[in-house]
């Protein structure tokens, strides 16, 4: 588990995918909050797509209700660098939330047109 939450558990060791392009890059300052509930009980990837609640002030997964849109009442577009375990019930708290860098964007998991364009901090980089 790459998150801290007030449950003690244990985790195996598992290895990741590498979503940097560069070794120029920058994590959210003082770690995000992901909200467990409106997630669920599921493993994030590195290379997911996440963004800030303006009401509750946690992290969800990003998706648009409206494709092409930034959804309304979010803000903070970041990606995950690390594989988090959610268990549904108790917050996590996540230090290695990419806010500034270059990633591979065949490995970024919904990050769309409207993510990407909201966070310009965040240079995608495409093998053709």
């Amino acid at each position: 588990m790459a998150g801290y939450t007030l449950k003690i558990t244990e985790q195996p060791f598992k290895s990741g995918k590498n979503i940097l392009a560069s070794e120029h890059f920058q994590f959210i300052e003082g770690g995000a909050t992901l909200d467990a509930v409106a997630i669920g009980s599921k493993t994030l990837e590195a290379g997911t797509a996440i963004a800030r609640n303006t009401t509750t002030g946690k992290f969800e997964e990003y998706s648009e209700t409206t494709p092409g849109t930034f959804e309304p009442g979010y803000d903070e577009p970041a990606i995950l660098n690390v594989n988090v375990e959610v268990d549904g019930t108790n917050d996590v708290v996540v230090g290695e939330v990419l806010v500034r860098g270059s990633v591979y964007d065949a490995k970024i998991i919904g990050a769309t047109d409207a993510f990407k364009e909201a966070n310009k901090n965040i240079r995608y980089v495409k093998h053709i």
